[in-house]
């Protein structure tokens, strides 16, 4: 039997994009990883090494789980802990030696209450400069402030999040910039001063220089993705992630005759379909349904009918050489004809994010580097 699917994951093509980021942002500027969400599915231990090996200075996740997941496999880098962590966590996160956000006096009352003597937390400070999501208000640059002082915590890091970093010479850019720099200079006059200021996503490190501080914080671009297509003559990224099912039935239809649960497909000629052993419980879009296409033996595909929970029909009467055993590609293909992640994404109602973070544990993870193909067991 055939695998149902294989999701490929291509170190070397990570490796690559990260030099491109390097050469964006230079030398002097540190490149904190983003590898949450399991790293964006695809698999945060082993791309956290590729990283490392290949110069990213730090990683960054969102919780404390994932940085516990990390130094569990042997991960022993700088880690920031993105969405903070609760006070029951401060002391495993010191003992891993962890930094992480806070931006709010009571939670930094608690971190530092809850550690034991001797101990101290590692703090990046996080103002809201316009997003409106998590972080302090600029105003509260002082309360922040006067919060630290005297508690067992070191200001290792400022930062706050672009809200539209994606789009080039975005207005709101500038204004979120503006605030963060009001922050910097009102954390000046209190005496803090803290050696790592970032502000810049994948998004902001492509599009304005400004933001690159010293630190940034790719995402997207390191798994060969662009936030913007506008961003493409910036850098060039290849993708990671390559998502395929395996072809496990072809049938004849008539003319007239309907595919799939609903019958919402109709065959107006006599055709050919192929079902494919991926579906929605796999990470394959249901929206994709009757919309979608596939690369199949270097042709395009449509999605014939609604994709089910384990299959997924497609209608190859035009590839009339497609037989058991063939494979399908849904994203991840570089050559044309392609089908990259962000535009399948945006074909399916939602963002390439999602569908990269969205691929089962179930389906299997297969690494390659240096031509070397290495089958990992679910998510390493």
């Amino acid at each position: 039997m055939q695998p149902r699917g294989v999701c490929r994951i291509d170190l070397d093509a990570l490796a690559h994009n990260l030099r491109e980021v390097r050469r964006v942002v230079g030398s002097a500027v540190r490149v904190c990883g983003v590898v949450k969400a399991d790293a964006y599915g695809h698999g945060a231990v082993p791309v956290a090494r590729t990283l490392l090996a290949h110069g990213a200075d730090s990683l960054a996740v969102a919780c404390f789980d994932e940085a516990r997941d990390l130094r569990r496999g042997g991960i022993a880098a700088p880690v920031l802990v993105l969405g903070g962590v609760p006070a029951s966590d401060a002391t495993a996160a010191c003992e891993l030696g962890l930094s992480v956000v806070a931006w709010d006096a009571r939670s930094l009352a608690e971190l530092a209450a809850a550690l034991p003597a001797g101990r101290r937390l590692r703090v990046h400070l996080k103002f809201d400069t316009g997003m409106n999501r998590i972080g302090a208000p600029v105003a509260d640059v002082g309360a922040l402030a006067d919060a630290v002082r005297g508690l067992a915590i070191d200001v290792e890091g400022v930062m706050s999040h672009l809200a539209c970093g994606e789009v080039v010479s975005d207005e709101s850019v500038a204004r979120q910039r503006a605030r963060f720099e009001e922050a910097l200079a009102a954390l000046a006059q209190q005496g803090l001063r803290p050696g790592l200021r970032h502000l810049a996503n994948s998004g902001g490190l492509l599009s304005d220089p400004a933001t690159h501080y010293d630190m940034v914080r790719p995402g997207i671009v390191l798994y060969g993705a662009l936030p913007a297509r506008e961003l493409a003559s910036r850098v060039s990224v290849r993708p990671v992630m390559q998502l395929a099912a395996t072809v496990i039935q072809v049938r004849d239809v008539a003319a007239g005759e309907r595919v799939g649960y609903g019958l919402t497909f109709e065959a107006k000629r006599p055709s050919r379909i192929a079902v494919l052993a991926l579906g929605y419980a796999q990470g394959v879009p249901r929206s994709l349904s009757n919309r979608g296409a596939v690369v199949v033996r270097d042709r395009l595909a449509p999605i014939a009918g609604i994709v089910s929970m384990d299959h997924t029909a497609i209608d190859v009467t035009d590839v009339p050489e497609v037989a058991t055993g063939d494979e399908a590609i849904f994203w991840g293909r570089a050559e044309e004809p392609r089908l990259d992640v962000m535009d399948v994404g945006e074909r399916a109602g939602t963002l390439g994010y999602e569908l990269l973070t969205r691929v089962a544990a179930s389906v299997p993870r297969v690494y390659r580097a240096r031509d070397v193909a290495r089958r990992a067991s679910g998510r390493a």
